[in-house]
Formats: C-alpha cells, structure tokens, sequence
C-alpha cells in the first residue's frame, strides 16, 4: 500500500486537475501524464525504490504527501469555483485576424533573435555539451565548464528560455498558416536547444504543439496523444544511454526489471526526494520560506533552491563539483523544511487554490477562442507564467525572459 500511497499523491500534484477537468481539451493536464508515469508510476509500484530507505523516514514521507495531497485538492477545488470573465488580455480584446498577425509578426522576430543569440554563446563558451569530453559536467556548467559558461551566462540563459517558450507558438504557426520559415526556424531552434542536452526544453515546446492539435482534432487522436506523449517521456528517459552519455554500469541487465531501471534512473525524483528527507532528519536546515525568492538572487545563494537541495544531501561537497541541477521536490517537502506541519497544509492549499484559479481561466480561453494560434499562447501562458506563480515556493531567475516575452503576446506592445 505504501507505494500506492505515494503514487497517487504525487499523481495529485502531477494530473489533479483532471478531476476538476476531465477533458480531451484539458491540454495543459495532458503534457503531464508522461512525465508522472516515469517519475511516479515507474519507481514507486514497479521499481518501489522506497524499500531502500528506513520506515521512520518513509512513514514521514508518505505522511506529508497524503496530508499536502488532500490540502491541494480542497485548494484547486476552490480556485476552480471562482466566476470568470473576459480580460483586457490582448487575445480576449483584438479580432482573431488582428492578433494572429501581431504574433507571427513577434514569433518571427524571437525566434530570429533567440537562434542567433543561442548560436553566439556556444561560440563564446568554446564548448557544446553533447560533444564535451564529459558531457554531463558540460550540461549543468561545472567543473572546467563553468568559467567559460559564465562569459556568456546571461546571453545563453536569456535566448534558450526565449526559444523554449515560443516553439510551441512556432509549431502552431507553421501547422496552421504552412509559412516555410517557421518550419525551418522551429527545428534550428530545437536542434540548438538538443546540442545543450537538456531534454524536457528541446522536446517539451514540439510536445505541446503536437498535444494541443491532437486534443482538439477529435476523440480518436486524443487517444492516440496519450499513447505519444508516453512513448515521447519513455523515449526521452533513455535517451542519455543512446548517445553514450550515460552508462547501464548501475543497471542490472539480467533482472526481470532492467529496463525499468533505466526508465527509474532518468527520472530519480522519488529516490532523491527519500534521500533528501533523510539528511534533513539527520540535519535539520529549515528555509522559513527563504526558498521563494532565493531563486531570483544570481549565483549560488544559499536559499536558492537547487543549491539549498544540493547542500541538505551533500553537505560536505562544493556544489560546484556536483552535475546536478538540483532535486525536484513536491509542494508538501517545501512546505515541510519551511514551517513543518503547518508549513505542509498552507503551501498546499494556496498552490492549490491558484492551481484551480488560473486552470479555470485557462479553460475558459481554450474553448472560448476557436483559433489555434491563441490556444497556443494560451498553453505557453498557462506553462511558462500561471505555473511559476503556482509554484511560489521555488521562484527562478531563469523564469523572468519567458515571463518578459509572454508580456508581449498578452499585452499590446508596438512592435516595429
């Protein structure tokens, strides 16, 4: 029953909003469903990592997650009662023909814009992480990558958010006005992004656009999504073993569960979060909500919360010698090293409640609009601005140039 328990509150957190919107058009859910497969389903009921660490410590863990599950239910169920109404949005107040043409107009220029600057830091760096002698350093900048990754930090960082928010809108520009430049311009996009080995950026932005035309076309391929979506997070969990940047050295090939192993190990959220809790019963280091905006100070500030994760179950390493962007904690942990129990219950309730507020707004504006360039914008807006806010606890510097370029698609900016 344990492994139940902590898969499907963690599936709460991953898909709840299906049960306030079961819907082919629930989009925003649907992007969802891959990643809790291989995060939760994978480790907690065939894998059930959790039997590798003590009962007092998972006891504690699925503690926290059924009480934050249920917090967050009550939570999105009162957001997602609240009344909507048309904005001053620039989508809800120009014609459809009107908008359209501000945002092709816009997209063209980000992603002009965004690939050049992205081609200009590689150049910079003198370095491409798929190639780099260690790739996995190279990825998340430490070691001897990290002097000539700061050199260009701030122009890298700003043109890959920009090109990862708006490849869905380019997609969705390409399928519906078959203008060849988006085409071509999408996948040099999504190719520099590749060579970063970054995966969730290079394939979430094409996985949108894909989910966004199957659930709307009709029933047959929303089923048809499904089985992509999962096969696309299946596909992209073994991906480093493809190319050779990681090696099966921890896998046992021989066992009736290898190839979960693989799967587990892409995605060791459960693993890292047990872990985690284990070094902060050990050694206690509460945030007091420090973590909401340790995230938006540069550098490593201690309350930055990949590097305050990294120091709980590393406190004896520099970070920088870490590969690792840090751990994925669900919204009941924060809450828990931030105030304990109480800390638990009014992260949960408040991620819950907006959860439900900005769900309901979504939906209204996906099935208001018939065209699909403003679906588009709508999904990017829900992912890239709604679901920062919903996640207060972990703010990031890295979320200001996709929340800055979603200002311009939101509001009417000249443009010339």
């Amino acid at each position: 029953m344990t492994g139940i328990f902590i898969f499907i509150s963690l599936t709460i957190f991953g898909a709840g909003y299906y049960i306030v919107w079961p819907s082919r058009f629930n989009v925003v859910t649907h992007l969802t469903v891959g990643a809790v497969f291989i995060s939760s389903f994978v480790p907690a009921i065939i894998l059930e990592v959790y039997k590798n660490y003590p009962d007092s410590i998972v006891t504690l863990y699925v503690k926290i997650l059924v009480t934050g599950a249920i917090c967050y239910l009550m939570g999105i169920l009162l957001g997602f009662n609240r009344k909507v109404k048309r904005t001053k949005l620039s989508f809800d107040v120009l014609s459809t023909e009107d908008y359209e043409k501000r945002a092709i107009q816009l997209t063209k220029f980000l992603l002009i814009t965004g690939i050049i600057c992205l081609a200009l830091s590689y150049a910079g760096m003198g370095f491409v992480p798929m190639f780099a002698s260690d790739p996995i350093s190279a990825k998340f900048f430490r070691g001897a990558y990290q002097e000539p990754y700061l050199r260009v930090a701030s122009l890298f960082r700003a043109s890959f958010y920009i090109l990862s928010t708006i490849i869905p809108i380019s997609s969705i520009i390409w399928y519906n006005k078959r203008i060849p430049f988006f085409l071509h311009a999408t996948l040099v996009a999504i190719g520099l992004m590749f060579l970063s080995l970054s995966r969730s950026p290079a394939f979430t932005g094409l996985v949108m656009a894909i989910a966004l035309v199957l659930s709307f076309k009709s029933k047959f391929h929303f089923k048809i999504l499904l089985g992509v979506i999962v096969s696309i997070y299946l596909f992209s969990s073994i991906f480093y073993y493809l190319i050779g940047v990681r090696q099966f050295e921890n896998i046992d090939s021989k066992s009736e569960n290898g190839y979960w192993q693989v799967i587990g190990e892409s995605a060791p959220d459960i693993n890292d979060q047990l872990q985690f809790l284990d070094m902060f019963t050990k050694h206690p280091k509460w945030t007091y909500g420090r973590t909401m905006y340790g995230g938006l100070i540069p550098g490593h500030y201690e309350w930055n919360p990949t590097v305050y994760t990294l120091n709980v179950i590393a406190p004896d390493m520099n970070i920088n010698e870490i590969a690792s962007g840090g751990l994925r904690l669900p919204t009941p942990l924060w809450g828990y090293v931030s105030f304990q129990w109480p800390g638990v219950i009014m992260f949960c309730l408040i991620s819950g409640f907006l959860s439900g507020f900005f769900l309901k707004y979504t939906k209204f504006w996906l099935t208001e609009h018939n065209s699909m360039v403003i679906k588009s914008v709508v999904v990017v807006l829900f992912v890239s601005v709604f679901i920062t806010i919903i996640n207060f606890f972990t703010l990031s510097i890295f979320s200001i140039p996709p929340m800055l370029v979603l200002l311009f698609y939101m509001y009417r900016f000249k443009i010339s």
